[in-house]
């Protein structure tokens, strides 16, 4: 069965770049373009991954982190970030890890995979 990937990213290239290595990779790319539509998504999709930008429309990364924590411990949560002085924050929401951009195609491919394979 193949492994799904959710990723909340208000930036369009951003979201491309993942869905593209991510179809490499054979996973399946659900794409969420803000906090709110993130949190339905990851509600009706049950993805193996979620991967969320800290700032979003709607709600930023760590409250659809915190949210999704509430009732789910199990699936890996990343977060995305450009402001490195939030990675504390981002970890007391429940993220397993946080990458701070900018985030190269390898990185996604490591960071997929580790949690994937």
């Amino acid at each position: 069965m193949t492994k799904k990937v959710l990723y909340a990213e208000d930036e369009f290239t951003n979201r491309k770049i993942l869905e593209v290595v991510c179809r490499k990779l054979n996973y399946q790319c659900i794409l969420a373009e803000d906090g709110l539509q993130a949190l339905e998504l990851y509600r009706k999709e049950s993805p193996d991954l979620v991967v969320l930008d800290q700032y979003m429309p709607g709600f930023n990364g760590d409250i659809v982190a915190e949210k999704i924590r509430e009732t789910d411990q199990s699936t890996p949560l990343v977060a995305i970030t450009s402001d490195d002085e939030a990675v504390s924050q981002l970890k007391q929401a429940g993220f397993d890890r946080i990458l701070v951009k900018p985030v190269k195609n390898r990185d996604y491919e490591s960071l997929l995979n580790s949690f994937l394979e």
